[in-house]
C-alpha cells in the first residue's frame, strides 16, 4: 500500500506507571526535506479505518472535526517506547531505530480520548484463545488497511488483509484471549478476575500478565489482583529525574451532601460525582534539577472526550472552562498546577497527556492512566462509645453530623466508628486501600484551630498512629483495619487522648474546643474518597 510522502516530528516521553521500563524520545522523517529516514532504521506503517468504532468513543470524527489515533509500540527487548499519530487519512508511519531492528514489539492502538482500542493480535493460535502480539522487526512491516473494532474489549484489533506481517509474528509474546477474540485485559483495563493470573511471563518487557495490554496502560500490570495504585503506589518511572508530576483525585463530601451516596439513584450520584470530584494536575522540578519549568499544559486529544466540558475550580462566578485557558497549569511558587471539576463520572482507563516545557527550549510530553477511581464514599454506620453505639441516620435533623446537628460522644473515652468502604465500579467494596481519619478542632465560632495548633504541646505523650505522618491525622493501614465484617463494615477505635478539650497554639496561648470534624477517608496513593461529619462532646 503506497502513500504520499510527508513530514512527521513527534517528540514523546510517555510516563509508565510503576515497575514499567523507560521510554525514549522517536523522531520520524520522511524523505521531503527531512534529509532521508536514518539509515538502517526500519518503517511501521499502516492506516486505520476509525469509522468503524464509532459505538464506545465520544470523542470520535465528527463531520466538523477529526481526531488523531496514537499508535504506541513496545520493545520486548529494551522496554522502550515509540509513539505518532494518524494522519486526517487515517495513516501512520513509525520509525524504528536502528538498535531496535530485529526486536520484537507490541503495537497498540490508542483512541483519540486515550484509552486502548487494544493490541494488534497478529496470529491466533488452533484452540482461540491465545493471540500472538509479539511483531519482530527485522524488516520495514506495512499493517494494512486495519478495521478497528466497533466494540473495542468484544473483537481485536487484526492486521488488514493488505497487510504484509505475516512471517514476523513473534509467538514469545502472546495474549490470553476472550471467547469473542479480544484480549482480556481491553474491557477491563487490566484489572479484575477475569484480567488476573499466575502464570506471569520471566522474560521480556512488555505484558507481563499476557492480558494484551502493555504496562503503560494496564490497570494491574502483574495480575496479582491487587491494582498498581496499591502495590506500586505513584512512583512513576519514566518521568525525567529532574521533575515530579503527580494526578490526585479528591472526592470529599460534606455531610450536607452525603445523602445523595447513601440513598441517590444511580443519575443522581452520577451527577454529583460530576460536580465533586476534583482532580489535582501537577508539575515541579526536583532539588537538583538545572533546568527550570517555563509551561505546562494538558493535549485535549488524546485525552478523556470531558475535558472540553471540565472547569477550574477556582475559575470564579463564571466557572471558566479549562478548554478556554488551553489546559494550562497555573504557576505557584514551587510547581505548576491546576484544580479541575470533571463534570462527569471519570471511570478506570482515562488517560491524560503532558506536556512540560523548559528554560533550555526542551520538552517532555507524559502520559498517564488512571488505574482507581472512585464512585462513592465512605458510610458511616455507627458510632459511639465501645459496647454503646448509635445507629447513623444521615436524614436525622438533630444528628446528621452537620456542624447545626452533630454527633455527640462522650469523649472521656474512645469513639468507635462503624463503616462501609466505598463500593468499586461493580458494586462490590473497595478493600485494601488504608484510611485516614482527620480531625480539626474548631471553635465555638466555628474556626478552624489546626494551623495554629502546637501538637507537641497539646498531645505531649505521643498516641500511636496519631499526626505521625501529616498532620492531625489518625492513620491505619489496610493490614491494620483486617478483613471487613460479615455486614461489609470496618470498625476503628480512634483514641480518648485525641479528643482533647483544649488546644495549646503556637503562640503559648490554649483555646477551648467545641466540636471536631472528622474525614473518614480511603486512600490511595493516587486519590482519596471521604465523608466529612461533625462531632461534639455531649
Amino acid at each position: 500500500m503506497k502513500r504520499a510522502g510527508r513530514i512527521v516530528l513527534v517528540l514523546t516521553l510517555a510516563c509508565l506507571p510503576a515497575g514499567c521500563p523507560p521510554v525514549r524520545d522517536t523522531v520520524n522523517r520522511s524523505d521531503e526535506g527531512g534529509g532521508g529516514v536514518v539509515s538502517d532504521s526500519v518503517t511501521l506503517s499502516g492506516c486505520l479505518n476509525p469509522a468503524a468504532a464509532t459505538k464506545t468513543r465520544p470523542r470520535m470524527q465528527s463531520a466538523t472535526e477529526t481526531y488523531p489515533y496514537t499508535i504506541v509500540a513496545q520493545s520486548d527487548e529494551t522496554g522502550e517506547v515509540y509513539r505518532t499519530q494518524t494522519d486526517a487519512a487515517g495513516e501512520f508511519e513509525l520509525v524504528i531505530p536502528p538498535e531496535e531492528v530485529g526486536h520484537s514489539f507490541v503495537v497498540t492502538i490508542l483512541g483519540p480520548d486515550g484509552r486502548a482500542v487494544g493490541p494488534v493480535v497478529v496470529d491466533t493460535d488452533s484452540t482461540g484463545h491465545e493471540g500472538v502480539t509479539g511483531l519482530k522487526m527485522t524488516r520495514a512491516a506495512d499493517l494494512g488497511s486495519i478495521d478497528l473494532p466497533e466494540y473495542p474489549g468484544k473483537t481485536p484489533v487484526t492486521p488488514g488483509p493488505d497487510s504484509d506481517t505475516e512471517e514476523l509474528a513473534d509467538p514469545t509474546i502472546a495474549t490470553r484471549l476472550t471467547d469473542g477474540g479480544a484480549p482480556l485485559g481491553v474491557a477491563c483495563v487490566g484489572k479484575g478476575a477475569e484480567a488476573g493470573t499466575t502464570a506471569t511471563r520471566t522474560t521480556g518487557a512488555v505484558d507481563a500478565d499476557r492480558d494484551g495490554l502493555i504496562d503503560l496502560f494496564d490497570a494491574d500490570d502483574d495480575g496479582d489482583g491487587v491494582m498498581d495504585d496499591l502495590d506500586k503506589g505513584d512512583d512513576w518511572t519514566g518521568v525525567p529525574r529532574d521533575i515530579h508530576v503527580s494526578f490526585f483525585m479528591n472526592l470529599k463530601v460534606g455531610a450536607e451532601d452525603a445523602p445523595t451516596y447513601y440513598a441517590g439513584t444511580g443519575t443522581e450520584i452520577a451527577d454529583a460525582l460530576g460536580r465533586q470530584t476534583v482532580i489535582t494536575f501537577e508539575v515541579m522540578t526536583e532539588p537538583h534539577a538545572t533546568r527550570a519549568i517555563t509551561r505546562a499544559y494538558l493535549r485535549e486529544t488524546p485525552g478523556p472526550a470531558y475535558l472540553s466540558e471540565a472547569t477550574l475550580l477556582h475559575g470564579g462566578p463564571s466557572a471558566t472552562r479549562w478548554r478556554n485557558t488551553g489546559y494550562a497549569f497555573t504557576r505557584e511558587s514551587d510547581r505548576f498546577d491546576a484544580f479541575v471539576v470533571p463534570h462527569t463520572v471519570m471511570n478506570a482507563g482515562d488517560t491524560f497527556t503532558l506536556v512540560v516545557e523548559f528554560d533550555d527550549g526542551s520538552s517532555v510530553e507524559l502520559a498517564r492512566m488512571i488505574n482507581y477511581v472512585f464512585k462513592s464514599i465512605p458510610a458511616l454506620v455507627q458510632y459511639g462509645a465501645p459496647g454503646a453505639l448509635n445507629l447513623f441516620d444521615i436524614t436525622d435533623p438533630a444528628a446528621n453530623g452537620r456542624p447545626n446537628a452533630p454527633l455527640r460522644f462522650d469523649a472521656s473515652g474512645d469513639l468507635v466508628l462503624v463503616f462501609r468502604p466505598p463500593p468499586d465500579e461493580t458494586g462490590a467494596p473497595i478493600t485494601g486501600t488504608a484510611y485516614a481519619f482527620g480531625v480539626f478542632f474548631n471553635d465555638a465560632d466555628g474556626r478552624q484551630l489546626n494551623n495554629d495548633i502546637d501538637s507537641a504541646a497539646t498531645w505531649p505523650t505521643p498516641i500511636p498512629h496519631w499526626a505521625e505522618h501529616q498532620g492531625t491525622s489518625y492513620r491505619l493501614t489496610a493490614s491494620d483495619l483486617g478483613p471487613l465484617s460479615a455486614e461489609g463494615t470496618y470498625t476503628v477505635t480512634l483514641p480518648a487522648g485525641i479528643f482533647v478539650e483544649q488546644v495549646t497554639l503556637t503562640d503559648g496561648t490554649t483555646a477551648p474546643v467545641a466540636s471536631y470534624k472528622i474525614d473518614i477517608a480511603a486512600e490511595v496513593p493516587t486519590g482519596n474518597a471521604a465523608v466529612m461529619l461533625t462531632f461534639a462532646r455531649q
